[in-house]
């Protein structure tokens, strides 16, 4: 499971919504409904803004992408793919620490099931495969365009139930340096990493999928970013029980070591994995 979080944009979202038409029109989907046109999606993640200048980011982009293996393992199911999305999202709003639930963010979501080489894979750096070319196998990913305002829809209906006593509607950030804080003048943060391996481990509840211990992204993140010996030992480690050894059957030891690197990618502004 690869998840990434690009940077925001800071106008309109028509241009990401229309190329997201390349593959089927329409089809979008969000918390409680489907089979949303791509008008509605661009005019309500537009009209959702306050309180923000023309510099700051107004929605942002989350990729979702199950890997092969986890696509056979589902049978690359389109209601279990929008009913993973879902939970992500739901994981995605926890993880600000307001108190909100996927329900007050405003998102909309698509399915897309091909991808084809580009420039930056190595196979077409070494002249393996072409630029353009498909790739083989289950290729399905999500692609989920988010607000970074609240739903201002439910936040006015709120106000007017007396269910929420704030003046203005949260402004929600996930290239955030904030990590769950609760002093000072913010409340709540985002953690990239966090939130990375929440996605990962709700397909796996969500699915029953026992994931190998080199599936993981605490291992990608070990390999990236530990120390040149740690990441010799949990290369031992994988290659001594072999390719279906499952994180949870890895030593305590080890686990406590591969959880530490996950604050390590929280102090710059590249928010893919």
């Amino acid at each position: 499971m690869i998840t990434k979080i690009t940077a925001g944009g800071k106008g309109s979202c028509i241009g990401l919504a229309q190329y997201l038409e390349k593959e089927t029109p329409g089809e979008w989907f969000t918390t409680d409904k489907g089979d949303v046109t791509m008008f509605q999606v661009v005019s309500d993640i537009d009209s959702n803004k306050r309180n923000l200048g023309k510099q700051d980011d107004k929605y942002y982009q989350i990729i979702l992408s199950p890997s092969q293996s986890e696509q056979k393992h589902i049978g690359s199911n389109r209601s279990q793919l929008e009913s993973f999305t879902r939970e992500a999202m739901q994981a995605y709003a926890k993880q600000f620490g307001k108190g909100i639930e996927s329900q007050n963010l405003l998102w909309y979501a698509k399915i897309e099931q091909q991808r084809s080489y580009s420039h930056t894979d190595k196979a077409v750096q070494k002249q393996q495969q072409f630029e353009g070319q498909s790739k083989e196998g289950p290729q399905a990913h999500i692609h989920v365009i988010v607000s970074r305002t609240e739903n201002l829809s439910l936040y006015q209906y709120q106000r007017e139930t007396g269910s929420v006593d704030r003046k203005n509607p949260l402004k929600l950030s996930p290239a955030t340096n904030h990590r769950a804080t609760d002093s000072g003048a913010v409340k709540g943060g985002f953690d990239r990493s966090n939130f990375k391996q929440a996605v990962e481990t709700q397909f796996d509840r969500q699915f029953n999928y026992e994931r190998p211990l080199t599936e993981t992204f605490q291992y990608a993140n070990m390999m990236r970013k530990g120390s040149q010996e740690e990441r010799i030992a949990l290369r031992l480690e994988a290659l001594q029980h072999g390719p279906n050894y499952s994180l949870n059957k890895s030593v305590n030891k080890q686990e406590n070591k591969v959880n530490q690197f996950n604050t390590r990618d929280n102090s710059d502004r590249d928010l893919s994995l």
